[in-house]
């Protein structure tokens, strides 16, 4: 059985392919528009996915989508009933009959009708199924939280032979959206910036705890809106299918700034109340969901937990959850996120069909380039810029041992191999690389390259053997980058640079069976430094991270970056 499988109407549109119950193909399309966050429908995914796969859509068995109009019918009947009067209304009703029908789509982008081919799932279980088919676990809890997806927004799980639905939160009561409203109110507008909230926090020290939960009305039946601080009852959430944006007004009340002060602009200076308030919001948020975890091991009494959802970015919450839940193991997938809903929506409806789920931790999973490609494509670049120039090496292992050595003299070097990451996270084939060991290289590649806030951190990617050394892990594999960790007393203070200020790190950990190239990298440089660790982020530069090496050159030849490596190519500036 072959299944497509799409996000769609959303934000992070994707698309994927799982051929008889093994995903081969997933890849967002962001990455081909240049879009962050793109709505739009994902067509250049799909071709990808088809191209790749060496299908057409004539031989797709089933379209899976990660949503279902009839889910929670009841539930938005008695909510539309209720705020019939409001304001807003019939402009949130406006924009949500924009949404145009997926076998219109199809027949407009590829004349065909796919109408008897689709199949909705639930958003929620799409999520958890991107997790819980990602690993191979016979039984365990699912926990997916969101700011909304069809009209949900938690859902628990138990996850065995068959998926059952043991509880859930309803919109407007939302985790997701509490976090996202704090993030905008802190300056942070654009969709998507709860993460720099999140290494804000770090900076502060969370003495607005008792303001923060003055928006949590209850925490007995695990949480409910205050919601006269907030807008997104009545405020118009839309993505802008015409331009693939995510559009969001203001989520919050004027009732919030007389409870926490006049709100930041995005232009104005961050201040400390401004990384208190973060950090407030951060222990509150971790408070309620690893009390709820809590509570559903008690009454189930089951090991492991799969975690999905669009929360489930929160590394530090997760690193959290790690050490102080009762959980023994905590599961991920390299795409929790929406995106990740169109692989949970394949993966479920082939499970339905009776296949075999082939189980594979394999993150990369999007496009590759030839050597021949960039020989063709890129060299041809260099007749008119004078100051770049290429080599190309037979030999990896000469590549890599160079690479080393400039990483190890202050160079920043921009690393592009093989199929593209799967996720939001570079995970060591879309990277930007620099040496760990330097306090001053989180500052050198912001000001050489990224340009960004200062107070954001940057990854370690560590030898998996070489993890616990460093990082208070207890043996865990981190292969996704989805958790933070304590760093080691002893040691922090060998790798300042992906220590972040509160003594954490974002940890990838590397094996050489999941990606060689990348892990032979990392060991000459502990061979000639006797530390199995690099810094790594994404190659990219407030865009998506890099699909093509059209991209990673553009970055490579307009910034300072001092080398940059595709394939066996290597390009380097005239000193």
């Amino acid at each position: 059985m072959i299944i497509l499988g799409l996000n769609v109407f959303h934000a992070d549109t994707s698309a994927c392919i799982v051929r008889d119950g093994k995903l081969v193909a997933a890849v967002e399309e962001e990455r081909f528009t240049r879009i962050k966050h793109f709505t739009g429908f994902p067509k250049n995914s799909i071709d990808f996915c088809l191209n790749y796969s060496n299908l057409t859509l004539n031989e797709i068995d089933i379209i899976c989508v990660n949503y279902n109009k009839s889910y929670n019918l009841k539930e938005k009947y008695l909510f539309s009933l209720k705020n019939f009067y409001r304001s807003n209304f019939f402009r949130k009703a406006y924009f949500s009959l924009k949404k145009k029908s997926l076998p219109n789509f199809f027949k407009k982008f590829y004349n065909i009708d796919i109408s008897n081919k689709i199949k909705y799932v639930p958003h929620h279980i799409a999520h958890i199924c991107s997790t819980f088919y990602y690993n191979k676990v016979e039984n365990s809890l699912g926990f997916s939280y969101d700011g909304s997806g069809d009209f949900s927004t938690v859902e628990i799980f138990l996850l065995e032979k068959k998926i059952e639905l043991i509880e859930k939160i309803n919109y407007p009561h939302s985790l997701g959206i509490l976090y996202q409203a704090l993030t905008q109110f802190l300056g942070f507008k654009n969709y998507g910036d709860e993460y720099k909230v999140m290494g804000l926090a770090s900076y502060g020290k969370p003495i607005y705890k008792d303001r923060i939960n003055k928006l949590i009305k209850s925490k007995d039946k695990f949480f409910e809106l205050d919601l006269t601080y907030f807008d997104h009852h009545e405020a118009v959430i839309d993505y802008d299918f015409e331009s693939g944006y995510p559009f969001f007004d203001d989520l919050y009340s004027n009732k919030l700034e007389k409870l926490l002060g006049k709100s930041r602009k995005s232009n104005e200076p961050i201040e400390q109340i401004h990384k208190d308030i973060a950090a407030s919001l951060q222990e509150v948020f971790e408070e309620i969901v690893i009390n709820k975890l809590n509570k559903i091991y008690d009454k189930y009494k089951i090991d492991s937990l799969c975690l999905a959802g669009g929360c489930g970015y929160n590394s530090s919450l997760n690193g959290k959850i790690i050490r102080n839940s009762k959980f023994k193991k905590i599961l991920f997938s390299p795409n929790v996120g929406d995106a990740g809903g169109s692989v949970g929506a394949a993966l479920h409806e082939a499970k339905k069909n009776n296949e075999k789920i082939v189980y594979d931790s394999n993150p990369y999973l999007g496009p590759d380039y030839t050597d021949s490609y960039i020989e063709k494509n890129i060299i041809p670049y260099l007749k008119n810029i004078k100051y770049i120039k290429a080599n190309f090496y037979k030999n990896f292992n000469d590549l890599t041992q160079i690479v080393c050595k400039k990483i190890i003299n202050e160079g920043v070097v921009g690393w592009f191999q093989d199929r593209m990451e799967w996720g939001p996270r570079a995970l060591g084939n879309r990277s930007i690389l620099g040496d760990p060991r330097n306090p001053n290289m989180r500052d050198i590649i912001n000001f050489k390259i990224k340009k960004r806030e200062e107070f954001r951190p940057f990854a370690p990617s560590v030898l998996f053997e070489f993890a616990n050394d460093y990082f208070l892990m207890n043996n865990e594999d981190s292969p996704y980058m989805c958790s933070v960790y304590d760093a080691k007393k002893e040691n922090k203070s060998k790798i300042p640079s992906v220590v972040h200020v509160d003594g954490t790190s974002r940890v990838q950990t590397v094996k050489e069976t999941i990606n060689p190239k990348f892990y032979r990298l990392i060991k000459n440089f502990y061979d000639l430094t006797g530390v199995p660790i690099l810094l790594n982020t994404s190659l990219n530069v407030n865009e998506p991270i890099c699909e093509n090496p059209e991209n990673a050159f553009e970055i490579f030849s307009k910034t300072s970056m001092d080398m940059l490596v595709i394939q066996n190519w290597l390009f380097t500036k005239n000193e």
